[in-house]
């Protein structure tokens, strides 16, 4: 426990000196060492529980670690454990040459069932429902690397998921989208031609855009840029959590107050983000913060205290009752219960 470290750091109260037996000084590293040596070892063992993440504690294996990093005048890269420390490097490109395929549909994408490989599998099934748009989709294994294939390098040079090939009569090469949120909007520009999911009126319009990107800029703190990677980790560091789960409750705030139509903009109030309108900004932000409403018991959804805001929660469930929702959270899902699994989406009959 910290209190009991502090107890040691302060002072010599415990038997612990600046100097060995010998009488030569110890550098701070070593005093770190020399007292917490002291410390019983089931305080660092790593059946110690994290009061915060309910996880077991990773002990803490040497003096320099407990000094805390310091970083050297030129990062250079090193080693690293675990799989996305071996797929993650400081360059970008293809690193094996291999072709992405394509299916008989004119739209091919490219994704995984993530929170922002959702939004595309989810708003294609809706305009599926809406227009009947037909589409291929295909998994890109990200734990396996199959974003960093040449084929798929070409459809998004950053790598990521999701990415969309539309081939077209009049186009010698397919049109490339990437990043979800310009996925959203250039096939809802190119399809929902009586705009039911993004409204025609300039002021609704911009009203749709902007909240689809709040929700790309404000994910990062709830996801691994911020919050779930310091929540989850073996080590916490309880500053680090502390600034991302203000910042992530500030952000459910901000929806709870508009779709309870506190923050005076004639858009909110709900039932949608906005108003009566269901639109790709509901997609994108529920694929993020919904799914996490829906589940506040879990860990860290009873830490971030989701279940105070009852106006996200009912939204949330209103989304997820839609049935293109549900079959848009299979696709290109390759994990869990098999039931909720569709690696490859060719056709709606693929569903049933």
């Amino acid at each position: 426990p910290r209190w009991r470290i502090n107890s040691l750091q302060e002072g010599r109260t415990k038997g612990t000196t600046d100097s060995n037996e010998s009488g030569t000084r110890l550098r701070p590293a070593e005093m770190w060492t020399a007292a917490c040596r002291r410390i019983p070892r089931r305080a660092f063992t790593p059946a110690a529980r994290s009061i915060v993440g309910r996880r077991p504690v990773r002990a803490l294996s040497s003096a320099a670690e407990m000094e805390g990093y310091t970083p050297p005048k030129v990062w250079k890269d090193k080693e690293r454990p675990g799989v996305w420390g071996k797929l993650n490097q400081p360059y970008a490109g293809a690193r094996e040459t291999r072709d992405v395929p394509r299916g008989e549909h004119a739209l091919q994408l490219y994704s995984l069932a993530t929170p922002n490989g959702m939004k595309a599998g989810i708003f294609l099934e809706e305009l599926y429902d809406q227009y009947k748009v037909e589409y291929d989709a295909w998994p890109i294994n990200i734990s396996e690397g199959d974003q960093f294939t040449s084929g798929f390098v070409q459809v998004n040079p950053n790598s990521k998921i999701p990415a969309l090939l539309h081939y077209t009569d009049d186009l010698k090469e397919p049109v490339r989208v990437f990043e979800s949120a310009s996925v959203l909007l250039y096939l809802a520009d190119t399809f929902d031609t009586d705009h039911h999911f993004v409204p025609k009126d300039p002021k609704l319009r911009a009203e749709c855009i902007s909240w689809l990107f709040w929700q790309v800029g404000a994910a990062p703190s709830l996801g691994g840029g911020g919050f779930k990677s310091f929540f989850s980790a073996d080590v916490k560091i309880e500053s680090a959590i502390d600034k991302y789960a203000l910042e992530v409750k500030r952000q459910f705030d901000v929806l709870d107050r508009h779709l309870g139509g506190k923050d005076g903009d004639s858009t909110g109030g709900g039932p949608y983000m906005l108003g009566k309108q269901y639109t790709i900004a509901d997609v994108a932000i529920w694929t993020w913060y919904g799914l996490r409403a829906l589940d506040p018991n879990s860990v860290d959804g009873e830490f971030l205290g989701l279940s105070s805001y009852p106006n996200v929660m009912a939204w949330a469930q209103r989304v997820a009752d839609r049935k293109a929702v549900q079959r848009g959270q299979r696709v290109n899902k390759v994990w869990g219960d098999e039931s909720e699994q569709l690696a490859e989406r060719h056709s709606r009959t693929d569903f049933d």
